[in-house]
């Protein structure tokens, strides 16, 4: 039987097929002609798996069986009794896709391996849609229909095996996630996702029902976060509907494989039947990473809007092949970042930025009378660069966030740290439109930089005011925080009675927020060692993991194996108040009354 177990789980999410063989030998004999035709298995693997079964398998004149002394374990073990009949699986497809076009929201599509329940499934999924943050038209976003999510889950349970399996969302706004985590509670869940509020909500959600979901920050257009890198089995995006974006979003979802050679990535698309050259292209963008389409279903997902195509789209079964990891890294990059139908990150937006002198430029603006400025790129806030580091006297950065949709201005106060830096915004960014935002922003990241933000009657203009293609952009000045701890980089500040010293749970609030890139545990541990040496006192590394842990609480434990640039703002906010609160200081190691005595 063990022999059986590790040929089945070298499969993967596609070892389901194998289990409902391994059903079906429990049950009778069975000819291997029937195997294959009723599993829709390859005779080679039909072969590989009746030789692993070894003096498990009788053969007979009616074909092979699994010993009826054995049946009752195999159906344990395998958890054979949770599969449908391979019988009904055979039409599942057929049905999945013809149920698909029944109706907009025909119960009978959501209903592809689904249960008696399926109409109180489909009123949960309609409240948790409902209750959803808003659409945002500059990121594409559509709602899926209750319906639409309730039937991917039962898709994708139905389909392959996910009980201890990890699957990857690439952008959920959906709120897919949730409901295959409901219908698999053995599943593990990652969603990467741009918007703030929907990681909020999903975070929110899963916390209060106990499911299984990970979610990380991401602006995809530059890269994925790396604890999703190389992580799922099976990964699922609904990308926005230009070739650039359904070539990045795959792309990045194939980096997210963990598994190259069982791995699926499930990706929803559709383009108006009147337009078939613009599904040409889009196809020729997925095409580009070598994949082959094991499946398209049509009209499978559908829509609350989206009526250009009809508010639906279809659902393309991608499959790696080895060219695929040979030219990813090359293709993935080649899309560019202007991959939305709307918004200034919209592939016809044409938007540029001019910036005054700087000795460092971030991001796309050109820098007037500085021919000599130093360059990066946007992504260089995500994967790191020892340039975003600048505590020369002279230090002047100015990062380009002119198409910032909201998220990146935080993103960049992590990754930067110099002693001046302007970051240059739309007018209406979430972040300084109000007075309350602006508040929240500055106490956020006030343990590293004090920020000035333009005049609130300016800020306030409507997007379009100024008569630039983007709706004018503001500037947010960022002075780097004396850091007051005595490790030369910055001068203390200095008061009425001499130097002013922040307190210690703000020396590791800033250790955290200069230093982005790194695991947060590791780096909190390391300032919590640092802001006990600034007082006096000792403390080891397992010591101050401890405390750390402490602070942070359970709740938002795995947090400290993630990198704040990854980290949901949510999730960071915690993490922040809880090391900043105040705190009572560690009671001293208890004295041996005995020691010093003979």
């Amino acid at each position: 039987m063990d022999n059986a177990a590790a040929y089945v789980d070298g499969y993967g999410v596609r070892s389901r097929p194998l289990r409902e063989i391994l059903s079906l030998l429990t049950r009778g004999s069975q000819p291997i002609e029937v195997l294959i035709a009723r599993t829709a298995t390859p005779r080679r693997v039909v072969e590989e798996l009746l030789r692993s079964l070894g003096e498990d398998l009788t053969e007979n004149k009616h074909g092979h069986r699994i010993r009826p002394e054995l049946t009752a374990g195999y159906r344990t073990r395998f958890a054979l009794d949770e599969l449908e009949p391979a019988d009904a699986r055979a039409g599942g497809d057929a049905r999945a896709s013809g149920d698909a076009r029944a109706g907009a929201d025909g119960l009978a599509a959501s209903r592809v391996g689904g249960g008696a329940d399926s109409g109180v499934e489909l009123d949960a999924l309609g409240r948790l849609i409902a209750a959803a943050p808003a659409p945002r038209r500059d990121l594409d976003h559509v709602a899926a229909t209750a319906a639409t999510l309730a039937r991917r889950a039962a898709w994708l349970t139905s389909t392959y095996d996910l009980a201890g399996r990890r699957v990857l969302f690439v952008g959920d706004h959906d709120l897919t996630s949730v409901a295959l985590a409901r219908r698999q509670p053995g599943v593990e869940i990652t969603v990467v996702d741009l918007d703030e509020r929907t990681l909020a909500y999903i975070d929110a959600t899963a916390r209060s029902e106990g499911l299984s979901i990970r979610t990380l920050f991401g602006d995809l257009r530059f890269t994925l976060p790396p604890a999703a890198r190389e992580w799922a089995d099976l990964v699922l995006t609904d990308p926005p509907y230009t070739p650039e974006g359904v070539g990045l979003f795959l792309g990045r979802a194939l980096a997210g494989l963990g598994d190259r050679k069982n791995g699926v990535v499930v990706v929803a698309y559709g383009h108006s039947r009147l337009h078939p050259m613009l599904g040409f292209q889009v196809q020729q963008s997925m095409q580009q990473f070598g994949v082959v389409f094991e499946a398209i279903l049509p009209a499978f997902n559908r829509y609350d809007g989206a009526q250009a195509v009809g508010s639906a789209s279809d659902l393309y079964v991608c499959a790696p092949t080895s060219r695929t990891w040979k030219v990813l890294e090359r293709a993935v990059e080649s899309f560019g970042t202007r991959i939305y139908t709307h918004g200034t990150q919209s592939v016809e937006s044409t938007a540029a930025v001019e910036l005054g002198p700087a000795a460092t430029v971030i991001g796309d603006a050109t820098a007037a009378g500085s021919p000599g400025a130093r360059r990066l790129g946007l992504r260089s806030l995500f994967t790191g660069s020892d340039y975003l580091r600048d505590l020369g006297d002279n230090a002047d950065v100015a990062v380009d966030l002119t198409a910032d949709p909201g998220p990146l201005l935080l993103r960049a106060l992590l990754a930067v740290t110099a002693r001046k830096v302007r970051f240059v915004v739309p007018v209406d960014h979430p972040d300084v439109s109000t007075p309350g935002a602006r508040a929240a922003l500055a106490s956020l990241v006030a343990p590293k930089y004090r920020l000035t933000f333009p005049p609130p009657a300016t800020a306030g203009r409507p997007r379009g005011a100024t008569g630039t293609e983007s709706g004018g952009y503001e500037v947010v000045h960022a002075d780097l925080v004396d850091a007051g701890d005595g490790d030369g980089e910055a001068d203390a500040r200095v008061g009425a009675d001499g130097p002013l010293r922040p307190p210690a749970s703000d020396v590791a609030a800033r250790w955290l927020l200069e230093r982005a890139h790194g695991r947060i545990g590791n780096v909190l541990r390391e300032g919590v060692i640092r802001a006990a040496a600034r007082d006096g006192r000792t403390l080891s590394k397992n010591d101050a993991r401890a405390l750390v842990r402490a602070q942070v609480g359970t709740v938002d434990l795995d947090t400290l194996d993630l990198a704040a640039i990854e980290t949901p703002r949510a999730r960071l906010e915690r993490v922040l108040q809880a090391v900043r609160a105040p705190r009572a200081a560690p009671a001293p190691a208890p004295q041996n009354p005995n020691h010093g005595q003979d």
